[in-house]
């Protein structure tokens, strides 16, 4: 008569290339990795101290230590030779361990019965697998990790690139807007005593209301002014706080270095240094190299696989277990898969073929930059020097309404004009130094240099 018997059990697999070790429960304290990162990252007040006076230099320093996007660029960095070590896995040894209990009573016995004859069952066995050759499918997919780990590298410092390049926007975007933010008070200073000048010439019967009317209409439109100067300049930190990965940071001041400083770097020097530096071109090459060895690995997807292989199993009870081994050596030979390796190696070479494409749309790109970036340099060392010549003509100007007004003969039409025509000199002066600082900096980002790429010497303006 056939016996049914009822089990319990319990299995247990591992496998022995990595092992884990556990504080007791009570020993152990369990941390959030992002409360973890949070402890170790300080904060924008230890960055940055209240008032400080920040120099470009020490700006291009705090994006680099807190820009998010780096950081990031640093764990895809982590995350490609990881990847590298992954590759490699296939040289070693596959072993794993098994563990199995059973506990079996005959049948008839599950419910109720006092029967004793219920027995143990144990099952332990491991084993390991080991390639021994496969045609040089590792070796290619170990090259190919090793490519993208040189271009995640490249990535990493285009993002610093770009990262720098941002900060240093921000940074003459805010001295401009300071700059713009000094001119409208002294504007507004300017209508204020206009304003007293003309109630002063009315009372004395000398000029009529209009004049007194006049002045208060400029002197309300130079306060609106001032008021969206003082607001774009509040923007523009928080742009630079964002630049800088500090949205938190507290009140600070700027190094004003809003000057005229030749760039004395040839254009064909700068277009051969962003050719051979730009570090998004690097990674650009390298990942079309990676895609190239695709190629390679794919038309390996038909190659045999040779293994070895070893294990030794026991099973039975505790007192009579049963032992065994086995060796052997497999040959995998692929047959026919529907010529998925076929489409593969066509898939790997039209990847191949879009880097090649991106890569020459880079260096049209980068051409370009270059060419544009010199030619508003250019254009803007041209118009510091006629906004510098237009800004003493308007003071010039505005000295003689001012004289003309105060002497009887002059209109208050006469002053405003005189003034708005100062004020948008000015304005046109510290943008076109703006300008030129822009598109120095534009040369440095489209070079792939945030150093000095170029002896300066410095002319202030």
């Amino acid at each position: 008569m056939k016996k049914r018997l009822c089990m319990f059990s319990i299995m247990l697999t591992t496998g022995l290339a990595g092992f884990s070790f556990h504080q007791h429960p009570l020993q152990a304290q369990t941390i959030d990795p992002v409360t973890a990162e949070k402890e170790k990252t300080p904060s924008a007040p230890q960055i940055i101290s209240e008032g400080e006076l920040l120099t470009l230099d020490r700006v291009v320093a705090i994006t680099r230590q807190n820009q998010p996007a780096i950081l990031a660029a640093r764990g895809n960095l982590n995350a490609s030779q990881s990847r590298v070590g992954q590759a490699r896995a296939p040289y070693y040894p596959q072993i794993n361990g098994s563990a199995g209990y059973d506990r079996l009573s005959p049948e008839g016995t599950f419910y109720g019965s006092t029967d004793d004859s219920a027995y143990n069952r144990l099952a332990m066995g491991i084993r390991g697998d080991q390639m021994l050759y496969d045609f040089g499918k590792t070796s290619n997919q170990v090259e190919i990790r090793k490519t993208s780990l040189e271009a995640a590298r490249s990535d990493l410092n285009a993002t610093d690139n770009q990262a720098v390049f941002n900060a240093k926007l921000a940074y003459y975007d805010m001295l401009k807007i300071a700059r713009d933010k000094e001119v409208a008070a002294e504007t507004v200073k300017q209508f204020e005593q206009h304003l007293e000048q003309a109630k002063g010439f009315f009372a004395a019967g000398v000029k009529p209301k209009y004049d007194v009317t006049k002045a208060e209409v400029d002197l309300s439109s130079a306060k609106l002014v001032q008021i969206q100067v003082k607001n774009n300049l509040r923007l523009a930190r928080v742009v630079l706080n964002n630049a800088m990965g500090l949205p938190d940071a507290p009140d600070y001041q700027l190094e004003d270095n809003l000057t005229f400083v030749p760039y004395t770097l040839p254009f064909d020097q700068a277009l051969g240094l962003a050719l051979s530096n730009r570090p998004d071109l690097k990674a650009l090459m390298l990942k079309k190299q990676a895609a190239q060895q695709s190629v390679e690995l794919a038309r390996k997807g038909d190659a045999p696989y040779l293994s070895g292989n070893a294990g030794a199993a026991y099973s039975g009870d505790i007192d009579t277990m049963d032992e065994g081994w086995s060796v052997g050596v497999a040959l995998s030979i692929p047959v026919f898969n529907g010529h998925l390796t076929k489409h593969q190696i066509g898939e790997a070479q039209a990847n191949a073929d879009i880097m090649a494409a991106d890569e020459t749309i880079l260096r049209q790109t980068i051409h370009k930059e270059v060419q544009q970036s010199y030619l508003n340099l250019q254009e803007a060392e041209e118009r510091i020097a006629a906004t510098q010549l237009a800004t003493q003509q308007a003071e010039e100007n505005s000295r003689i309404a001012s004289g003309r007004y105060n002497a009887g003969v002059g209109s208050p039409v006469e002053v405003t004009d005189a003034d708005t025509l100062l004020v948008q000199a000015k304005a046109n002066h510290i943008q076109a130094l703006y300008d030129y600082r822009m598109a120095q900096t534009s040369i440095e980002q489209a070079i792939g240099s945030t150093g000095v790429t170029a002896k300066q010497t410095s002319q202030t303006e």
